[in-house]
């Protein structure tokens, strides 16, 4: 039998919303892969250069979070310095080091300290890597990355991005990931990240969806009291998301500003269709 998502292996906070289930809310999903396909499962998590809502610069402990969830590949944004943190620390070699994932790193801004941007950590086979540059005029630097990881011997693309704070930027980004699809040979895609995007009916996320039809997007912002959905896991018509979530505990309410998404996806076996 397929099992379900992976439990956290950190201490969980009760629930504590008397109002409606989660399910109803869009915020949970509870299902499981169909009989024959392959399992995977992802996550998402705004890192926030490794300082948490205490003010804490703590590697370890983000590292810890990133262990606690369990997935076979974890698609951060804000690794690195970046006016916070400690410089001169190479956050993606730690994370690869005290994850045991291989990480691979996109980041959008350089200099003799650090580096800072998006990142990949994977435990399935890598087969390509491919940066995306998202960055627009007079704004932060913004990018993504795209990874083409071998799933059960299927071809999975997975791309991870963290996209701008104006909806005209987020609407060119959007235009620059759609146009790079377009462009690639056809696979099984999953594009995760912090889009940035708080109105449920923005035009953005339904030019998304018309190209990667379901979506996991619980409300994972603010880590204290999320109420915004930011944070978001699109997959292809030929994957099934299968069960999502927003992992909340006492450490991921600390650990980042955002809280991890979470997601069990099932992938069609080669030979399917």
């Amino acid at each position: 039998m397929p099992r379900a998502l992976p439990p956290l292996l950190l201490r969980r906070e009760p629930h504590r919303s008397p109002t409606r289930d989660p399910a109803e809310r869009g915020d949970l999903r509870s299902g499981s892969v169909p009989p024959g396909y392959g399992r995977l499962c992802v996550a998402t998590w705004n890192i926030h250069s490794c300082v948490g809502m205490d003010a804490r610069f703590a590697p370890e402990r983000t590292a810890c979070v990133i262990r606690g969830l369990d997935a076979d590949v974890v698609g951060l944004q804000e690794v690195g310095w970046h006016h916070r943190g400690e410089m001169g620390v190479d956050q993606f070699a730690f994370l690869e080091a005290a994850t045991g994932y291989r990480a691979l790193a996109g980041p959008t801004k350089h200099n003799r300290a650090a580096h800072y941007g998006n990142a990949l950590l994977t435990r399935r086979p890598v087969v390509e890597v491919v940066p995306l540059d998202l960055a627009m005029p007079m704004r932060e630097p913004r990018g993504g990355l795209c990874a083409v990881l071998d799933v059960d011997g299927v071809e999975v693309q997975v791309i991870v991005a963290h996209l701008g704070l104006d909806p005209w930027e987020r609407n060119a980004q959007v235009t620059r990931i759609l146009s790079f699809l377009d462009a690639r040979p056809p696979r099984p895609t999953v594009f995760m990240g912090d889009l940035n995007e708080w109105r449920p009916k923005a035009p953005r996320l339904a030019r998304l969806s018309e190209r990667l039809p379901d979506c996991a997007a619980p409300r994972s912002f603010h880590a204290r009291l999320p109420t915004l959905r930011l944070d978001r896991i699109f997959v292809s018509p030929t994957l099934h998301l299968a069960s999502f979530e927003v992992v909340r505990s006492a450490m991921t309410r600390r650990a980042s500003d955002h809280l991890p998404v979470r997601a069990l996806i099932g992938v069609p076996p080669r030979d399917a269709g």
